[in-house]
């Protein structure tokens, strides 16, 4: 009963009163190397977005299959579901709060997880603070961005993350009490914003971090250690555009003390205004 009035608050309510400015569908594939529990998977997803003078909301739904490995009893089926609000103080000022819960038919250490954010920021500076609240513990992060604007946006990025808790279970036990890592990411515009190309790394450790902006919950014991990504976008109009892009990490599986993981990602967005 509690994931279907979920599904109700982050679907229904969304599409029957907020869908009036934007949609997008994003298709991901995944694959593991050396990792000895996941081999390859899919990622579905779906936002709707609202965007006035003073409201930005964002709703999104991502659903993943993994493939498992022999030494894990089946395969691997995540739900999350996510909802974000922004509001605008002034042209300068903006006050964040989000939400997002996961459901994992595997991980019952993060399974019904709740994820909750709150942020400011004005001009180029903006600051998140996350609390995720898992069954056996919890994790605080807090986020910390500055934007560079220029012929080349240059986004500067730092994390901090604490575990509490982290020893009431083997599943987060092997991992570090604090982390932080930096990113860096790089944006530039063509042909009269037509076409759009970006690049960005992290460096530093994480785990169970929370990224793109409280829209990604890496919520298993992975500990991840670099980050490299790259993508191109197309504007076909002023309704319509697709963004293509490329991540390759590099990780650690914690619980069972397994190093040299490699998870390679290529995502496909295509982007409707309405």
């Amino acid at each position: 009963m509690k994931n279907i009035n979920r599904i109700a608050i982050f679907l229904i309510i969304p599409i029957s009163i907020y869908a009036k400015d934007s949609i997008k569908i994003n298709y991901e594939t995944l694959d593991f190397d050396n990792s000895k529990k996941k081999e390859d998977g899919k990622r579905y997803g779906i936002m709707i977005e609202h965007n006035d003078k003073i409201n930005h909301i964002q709703a999104y739904y991502e659903k993943t299959y993994t493939d498992t490995t022999p030494i894990v009893p089946k395969d691997l089926e995540v739900k999350k579901y996510t909802l974000k609000y922004q509001y605008k103080i002034n042209p300068k000022e903006r006050l964040t709060l989000s939400y997002a819960t996961i459901d994992d038919n595997l991980m019952k250490e993060t399974n019904g997880g709740d994820i909750y954010g709150v942020g400011y920021s004005k001009n180029n500076f903006g600051f998140t603070q996350y609390f995720s609240d898992y069954p056996h513990f919890n994790v605080y992060q807090s986020d910390l961005k500055y934007t560079i604007k220029g012929k080349i946006q240059t986004t500067l990025i730092g994390k901090y993350i604490h575990l509490e808790d982290k020893n009431s279970n083997n599943f987060s036990k092997n991992a570090k009490n604090s982390y932080f890592t930096a990113g860096i990411k790089l944006h530039k515009h063509y042909y009269n914003n037509k076409i759009h190309l970006g690049a960005g790394a992290y460096f530093g450790k994480r785990i169970f971090a929370i990224m793109k902006d409280g829209f990604k919950v890496q919520h298993h014991a992975m500990e991840f250690k670099e980050t490299y990504m790259c993508g191109v976008g197309y504007s076909f109009n002023k309704d319509l555009s697709t963004h293509l892009r490329y991540i390759y990490q590099k990780a650690k599986e914690i619980p069972i003390n397994n190093d040299n993981v490699k998870v390679q990602n290529i995502s496909l967005d295509f982007i409707y205004k309405f």
